[in-house]
């Protein structure tokens, strides 16, 4: 009887651990094809959101409805106690296509771009 309890509980015990991603609740930023770029000089991925504004991640993730990102793995800004952080935004410069904090100015200084 004491074996299949216990048979019984590591069953019920390992089931609930492969389905652990369904009790958290992660939000999902899902990417256009189109707004996909992955960095080749490091490990940072960027997703356009309009207006030459950029988020940064570090994983991508792909499922039934195409590739997404979680919203806790997006890059935030410098957190200030008190604040709600934001997502950390970058824009791209149209010269040196290096990218950089909004209200930043280009800080490459081979690049011939107007935005220093």
């Amino acid at each position: 009887m004491k074996k299949t309890i216990v048979f019984s509980l590591i069953c019920i015990l390992s089931c609930s651990l492969i389905n652990a991603d369904s009790f958290f609740d992660k939000d999902k930023l899902y990417i256009d094809v189109d707004s996909f770029k992955a960095n080749t000089e490091g490990d940072e991925f960027y997703i356009h959101v309009g207006n030459n504004v950029w988020l940064v991640t570090h994983t991508i993730n792909r499922d039934a409805s195409g590739m997404f990102a979680y919203e806790c793995n997006l890059s935030k800004s410098t957190v200030i106690p008190g604040y709600k952080s934001e997502y950390e935004k970058m824009w791209k410069c149209p010269y040196c296509y290096k990218y950089w904090p909004l209200g930043k100015p280009c800080g490459n200084p081979d690049c011939p771009s107007k935005f220093k």
